[in-house]
């Protein structure tokens, strides 16, 4: 709650943004701590970053977070760029600096190969699959390049945009989405990733055909977490594979936001830990 013109003020755009999970995990780090700040979303669509970044400065938010459709059109508009974004041409999270300069920044990838620590996955020297060309893939791409994995596979249905992410990436490779080029993907790799909306929950849609995992030996990872357990999911599991869904990505990458936002440090493992059952019994409990 606003307590007054102290109070720091965050954000989260996107479209959609309804089923964003980003305003509950910030106000539980937020009470957690004490802080006097608030976390709101915003309903930003395509075409009206900019608008939003002008508004975030007049408004002298301590800073925002970005999902689709905007991380891309964010590292064209921001002053200037943290290493890791400008590497990866994608930004999720805006830090708003004393004088108004936007600083933006990428804290998806650190926290999806954090999540993948948790599950004993090791980037370096591993074939990755990523399946989809949207969101967070172009930027996984180069992290998981620069993080030593032996390749990176992507499979998409529009073939050319996916070329078009891998081209400048040595170890990277697209693929077109056919049967045969997903179950060799599949059996070849370590991890597979969905960066897609399959099976999200609100979208009506979902994979057609899920036997390209029956030769994986992979870890399964779906960057969806709601519902918790996707049929994606659901079907790797019933096959014996490993899986994990995206709320550990999502909890992480919003720790190290907010560390960026409020100029704080967290013990980022014990938050996760406090963090991920509120989470769950957060979202389980709108779902039912």
């Amino acid at each position: 709650m606003i307590t007054g013109p102290e109070t720091k003020l965050m954000a989260v755009i996107g479209d959609p943004i309804g089923h964003s999970l980003s305003p509950f995990l910030h106000s539980q780090i937020i009470r957690e701590a004490g802080l006097d700040a608030v976390y709101l979303p915003f309903l930003v669509k395509a075409g009206e970053t900019g608008k939003f970044t002008e508004a975030a400065r007049l408004l002298k938010l301590a800073g925002f977070n970005a999902t689709m459709p905007h991380k891309n059109a964010l590292a064209g508009l921001v002053d200037e760029l943290d290493p890791e974004a400008e590497s990866y041409g994608s930004v999720n999270t805006v830090k708003v600096l004393p004088d108004g300069r936007l600083r933006g920044y990428n804290t998806d990838v650190r926290g999806l190969f954090m999540a993948f620590e948790r599950h004993g996955v090791k980037v370096k020297d591993s074939r990755i699959m990523i399946i989809g060309a949207g969101g967070v893939a172009g930027a996984l791409i180069r992290g998981c390049a620069e993080a030593g994995a032996e390749s990176v596979t992507m499979v998409n249905r529009t073939f050319e945009k996916a070329a078009a992410l891998c081209g400048s990436v040595p170890v990277a490779k697209a693929l077109e989405w056919t049967g045969e080029n997903m179950s060799r993907a599949a059996a070849e790799a370590d991890v597979i990733v969905n960066c897609t909306s399959l099976g999200m929950s609100g979208t009506g849609m979902d994979f057609e055909d899920l036997s390209f995992l029956d030769d994986s030996r992979a870890l399964i990872c779906d960057l969806i977490y709601n519902p918790w357990e996707t049929r994606f999911l659901k079907h790797a599991a019933s096959l014996g594979l490993r899986t994990m869904n995206g709320m550990d990505m999502l909890i992480y990458q919003g720790l190290l936001a907010f560390e960026i936002f409020m100029d704080v440090s967290l013990d980022l493992h014990s938050e996760r830990d406090r963090l991920l059952p509120l989470c769950r019994e957060r979202l389980t409990g709108a779902s039912e």
